[in-house]
């Protein structure tokens, strides 16, 4: 039992490192050639999609993401990242949007770039986030320790769900 708990522990440590090598690193690069029309849809959609949040349940996800400083990593079909910002509040509505990575960012959310248009041009744009949320279209890690392990368990908790048909 011992031994199987320190194997737990160290792959907990690894996820918890190599999730903070995955965030420094998108932070580093610039930002490829696509992204400021990109941004300028995303800051045109956040409007409707803070109006359509409330009406929309992101199940536990939602609980999780309430005031959630975010760094958003979009990538395209050659590979290039894009990172975009903003803050959850605490009724998940997106505030403080801007082009590039957070300093303080508590939470990395990753998706290609074909689900963030769809989610840009959807009439619903929450209801497309949440879709996208529960088919693994978008991910989340944690950044910093309690953060990772607690993304960890959910992201585990929400393929085991996804394998089991319940999403």
């Amino acid at each position: 039992m011992k031994s199987q708990s320190r194997w737990i522990g160290a792959l907990l440590a690894l996820l918890v490192i190599t999730s903070g090598v995955a965030t420094a690193q998108s932070g580093q690069s610039s930002q490829p050639d696509w992204a400021d029309k990109a941004y300028d849809e995303f800051s045109g959609m956040v409007a409707t999609y803070n109006e359509s949040i409330t009406q929309v349940d992101l199940g536990i996800a939602g609980d999780q993401l309430s005031n959630e400083r975010v760094n958003l990593v979009v990538t395209d079909a050659d590979g290039e990242t894009a990172t975009f910002s903003f803050r959850m509040d605490n009724q998940l509505r997106m505030t403080e949007l801007d082009q590039g990575p957070r300093s303080d960012a508590t939470l990395r959310m990753s998706t290609d770039r074909e689900t963030f248009n769809e989610t840009l041009t959807a009439d619903n744009p929450a209801a497309a986030f949440r879709d996208a949320v529960a088919s693994g279209e978008i991910r989340f890690s944690g950044i910093g320790t309690g953060n990772a392990i607690k993304w960890t368990v959910i992201n585990s908790a929400a393929d085991i769900a996804r394998s089991l048909g319940l999403f």
